[in-house]
C-alpha cells in the first residue's frame, strides 16, 4: 500500500517539475503576452530570454501599468542593449504599444544571480481609450466597426485589426463605402475625417478614425424607419416582379426629380423632391437593397474630381450604373470595369466586385 501511495505522489509531482524553473511561486497569469509569471506581486516578472523580456514589457502595457519589475535569470545577452531594443520594439512594432505608450524608462541592477530591472512607462492614452478598442478581423470586420461608428455618430472609432494590409487611404475608402452603402445612415456626412494606424505596417494594427459631425443631426433611427416605409410601399406597388436592377432603375427614374442643387438624401429623392446625383443614387440603392438586389455606392474620381455611382448586380454580372441613368427620358446604361476605365473613371477596385464581360477573368 505504501509503495502504491509513493508512486501516485511521484506521478502527480511530475507535471509540476517543469514549472518550478519559471515560477518563483505557484501563481500563473493567463495574460496572452506573458511567458513567465513570478511571485504573488504581478508587477514582478521573471524571464530568461530576449523574447521573454519583450513579452514582459507587453504584459505591463496590456495592464496599462505605470511601473513594473523584471528579474532576468540565466540571461546570456547584453542586458542594457537588449533592454533598449525591447522597449523600442514594444513602442514601435506592437499595436497597443505604438498606440498608447509615450515613453519607457528602465534601470537595471545586478543582484547576485539575477538582474533586477525597474521599468517606468508613461502613456499617451487613457485606460478608457484603450478599453474602447474593438477587436476585428480583415476589411469586413473593420467595415462593420465603421458602420457602427456611422450609425451612432461617434467622434472616434478604435479597432485592433488582424489580417489587414491596407493604409490610411484604404481605411478612408472603407469609411465612405460604409457610409454610402447604407442609405438609411447616409445623411449629412462628417465635415472632417482623419485616419491613423499603429504601427504603420504589420499584420495587426490599431486603426484610429476621428470624425467631426455637423452640430445638427437628423435622428438616424427615425429617418431609417421612414425610408424603409417608403421603399416597402414602392416595392408593393411595383409590377416588376421578379425585381431586376434594370426594372427597378426604370421605376425610380419615373418618380425622382433630378436637380444639381437638390437634396442629398434617399428619402427626399424617393418622395419626389428635387434631388442631387447623390440623392438619386442613394434612393435607387435603397430600393435595390430593399428588393434583395446587391448594390454598392462607389466614391471614385473622374479625371481627378470626386464623383459617385453604383455597382449593381444584374443578370449579366455586376455592372457600373451612373447617376445620369436616373435622369428623365435617359436610357439605362451599364458598364464593365474596362468601359469605365476607358471613360476616365478610377476607384479602389479591391473594395468592390469586379464588373467583367462574359468570359473575362
Amino acid at each position: 500500500m505504501k509503495t502504491k501511495l509513493l508512486a501516485l505522489c511521484l506521478a502527480l509531482a511530475l507535471p509540476l517539475s517543469g514549472c518550478s524553473a519559471m515560477l518563483e511561486r505557484s501563481h500563473v497569469s493567463s495574460t496572452a503576452h506573458l511567458d513567465y509569471s513570478v511571485a504573488e506581486d504581478s508587477s514582478i516578472l521573471r524571464v530568461e530570454t530576449y523574447q521573454g523580456l519583450v513579452n514582459a514589457l507587453l504584459y505591463f502595457v496590456n495592464q496599462h501599468a505605470g511601473r513594473g519589475t523584471i528579474r532576468l535569470y540565466n540571461y546570456s545577452g547584453d542586458v542594457e542593449s537588449d533592454l533598449e531594443s525591447a522597449c523600442n520594439e514594444v513602442m514601435t512594432e506592437d499595436p497597443l504599444g505604438a498606440f498608447s505608450v509615450r515613453s519607457m524608462k528602465y534601470d537595471s541592477t545586478r543582484i547576485l544571480s539575477y538582474y533586477e530591472v525597474d521599468v517606468s512607462i508613461v502613456y499617451s492614452r487613457s485606460v478608457q481609450a484603450v478599453s474602447s478598442i474593438q477587436s476585428v478581423s480583415g476589411q469586413s470586420g473593420l467595415r462593420s466597426e465603421l458602420t457602427r461608428a456611422i450609425s451612432s455618430r461617434l467622434s472616434q472609432s478604435l479597432s485592433r485589426v488582424t489580417y489587414f494590409s491596407g493604409d490610411a487611404s484604404t481605411v478612408e475608402s472603407l469609411f465612405w463605402l460604409s457610409f454610402y452603402s447604407s442609405p438609411q445612415l447616409a445623411l449629412t456626412p462628417p465635415s472632417q475625417i482623419s485616419v491613423s494606424l499603429y504601427p504603420d505596417e504589420g499584420p495587426q494594427r490599431i486603426v484610429e478614425v476621428s470624425l467631426t459631425w455637423p452640430d445638427r443631426q437628423t435622428d438616424v433611427d427615425e429617418y431609417a424607419k421612414q425610408l424603409d416605409e417608403v421603399v416597402d410601399g414602392l416595392l408593393e406597388d411595383a409590377s416588376t416582379v421578379p425585381y431586376t436592377a434594370q426594372s427597378l432603375t426604370t421605376l425610380v427614374q419615373q418618380m425622382v426629380t433630378p436637380s444639381s442643387t437638390g437634396s442629398l438624401t434617399a428619402l427626399d429623392a424617393l418622395s419626389g423632391k428635387p434631388a442631387s446625383d447623390q440623392g438619386l443614387l442613394l434612393g435607387l440603392e435603397a430600393v435595390l437593397q430593399g428588393a434583395g438586389v446587391d448594390a454598392n455606392m462607389v466614391l471614385g474620381t473622374l479625371r481627378g474630381s470626386s464623383t459617385l455611382w453604383l455597382i449593381v448586380s444584374t443578370q449579366d454580372g455586376y455592372r457600373h450604373l451612373l447617376p445620369r441613368s436616373l435622369y428623365p427620358d435617359h436610357q439605362l446604361e451599364l458598364y464593365t470595369d474596362q468601359q469605365m476605365t476607358d471613360l476616365g473613371y478610377t476607384w479602389n477596385t479591391s473594395l468592390y466586385p469586379a464588373c467583367l464581360e462574359n468570359g473575362e477573368g
